[in-house]
């Protein structure tokens, strides 16, 4: 038998019994009970999301970059650490289209390179590229 079942079963017998201020106070405490209960409810909905973030926070890889990812998952999904520092949100970074190896965070604009060797590969051939436009403009 629930909660609910017995105050209502309890309610009947004091209602038949005929005693009006019995029948109030159960009424009171059965509302009582009623919110101890959906407290009860919102406290286990808020456990279970403080665990979820404990176990999310023991799986993120903080990487030197300024960037996150999450054990499990692909290393070309990186996140913002500072949106996660600040507001606990994981806010997927917006990796730029070009060689320079760019990436920013459409949330709180936080910028930088996510592949250092790769940039500066990168300048190095444009350095190539331009020395040798320099040379043929010079001809």
């Amino acid at each position: 038998m629930g909660l609910y079942e017995g105050i209502k079963d309890v309610a009947s017998l004091v209602q038949k019994a005929d005693n009006i201020d019995l029948y109030r106070k159960l009424l009171d405490l059965s509302a009582q009970a009623l919110d101890m209960q959906a407290e009860i409810t919102r406290l286990k909905e808020e456990n279970a999301e403080l665990r979820k973030g404990q176990d999310l926070e023991s799986r993120i890889i903080r990487h030197p970059e300024n960037f996150l990812t999450i054990e499990g998952e692909s290393e070309d999904i990186r996140y913002c650490p500072v949106c996660w520092g600040n507001e606990h949100k994981l806010i997927q970074l917006l990796l730029c289209d070009d060689d320079y190896c760019r990436f920013v965070c459409v949330n709180c604009k936080n910028n930088g390179i996510y592949d250092y060797s790769k940039r500066a590969e990168t300048l190095r051939r444009d350095e190539g590229d331009r020395a040798r436009l320099d040379k043929d403009s010079t001809l």
